[in-house]
């Protein structure tokens, strides 16, 4: 049966310093501890597969780091799709987009963006259009602007076959006073969303009302629970809220927050979603565990709701 939700994870492995180990037994009795199980792509790939991904987000500062061991992103892709796992798209940010002199810039980056994007075999440039909230937020002409910008960011993307999606963060710019205006009156052609359902229900947004009028506009999610929603101005526009001294954590692993999941699965049904889906297991302590589990999560739960 053909699924409507592939499901991809999001690399929070940071650098990865070896294609495969072959003398695995060797490497671990070097220290004798787990370090040696998250040392290479071989492995990572296969731990994607084994807990029921199909697919694999990275960020621009992945590429670094996948360079040095595949200088041809290609290579990568392929070695990728050989362990199971396709790379369904990156993340992207869009650096002062509020300032019409910063629009050329801009597009000049995603032309970039979406070239590794090609190259790895993705769908999709999930976009954070803008700095944070405390660096100064919109006024009109700076509204205007983020609108510009990401219509001819889009058209760029739109252009190679791949989607822009504007991905929100709690602390950035565009945020609950204005995101609805942006998404709105931004080209539906070529600007689309990515819904982070944590990021979205701490600005204060309803995760299912938001995703019932915004449906149409919604073309990938970033899944991750959160337990607190409708955090208060004063933290949200802080500088650097998201790492919080005391260790505090934003984002949960899906089930371990108060989000509505099962609502927001039986509305997918109802919209009859179709695409990649990534899971996020932001500031886990543990990515297998958070990987394994939220695997066993979006089967066994959600999946029975809609998959």
């Amino acid at each position: 049966m053909e699924k409507n939700i592939r499901y991809s994870y999001m690399s929070h492995w940071k650098d990865i310093p070896y294609r495969e180990i072959p003398n695995f037994r060797d490497f671990y009795y070097e220290d004798k501890t787990n370090y040696a199980y998250y040392q290479s792509w071989d492995q990572i790939f296969k731990y994607h597969a084994g807990c029921g991904y199909e697919g694999m987000e990275v960020a621009p500062w992945d590429l670094f780091a996948i360079r040095t061991l595949f200088p041809d992103l290609r290579e990568f892709r392929a070695f990728a799709e050989e362990r199971g796992v396709e790379i369904s798209g990156m993340f992207h940010g869009m650096n002062g987009g509020r300032f019409k002199e910063n629009i050329p810039r801009n597009v000049e980056q995603t032309k970039a963006a979406v070239e590794n994007v090609v190259l790895l075999g993705g769908k999709h440039l999930n976009v954070c259009p803008g700095e944070n909230y405390a660096d100064g937020g919109l006024d009109e002409e700076g509204i205007l602007n983020t609108i510009e910008c990401l219509n001819e960011m889009g058209r760029v993307c739109e252009d190679n076959g791949v989607k822009l999606g504007v991905h929100n963060e709690f602390f950035c710019i565009m945020n609950k006073p204005n995101h609805k205006r942006i998404i709105e009156a931004t080209d539906p052609r070529y600007v689309h969303y990515c819904l982070d359902t944590a990021q979205v229900s701490i600005i204060g947004e309803d995760l299912c009302k938001f995703y019932d009028d915004y449906h149409e506009r919604i073309v990938t999610f970033h899944l991750k629970d959160t337990a607190d929603p409708k955090l208060p101005d004063e933290i949200r526009y802080a500088p650097f809220p998201e790492i919080q001294d005391d260790g505090h954590r934003w984002f949960w692993e899906l089930g371990f927050g108060v989000l509505d999941f099962e609502g927001l699965f039986t509305l997918m049904k109802k919209h009859g979603f179709k695409g990649w889906a990534t899971v996020e297991t932001d500031g886990t302590p543990d990515l297998l565990a958070s990987m394994a589990y939220t695997g066993y999560y979006v089967r066994n739960v959600l999946g029975k709701i809609y998959c």
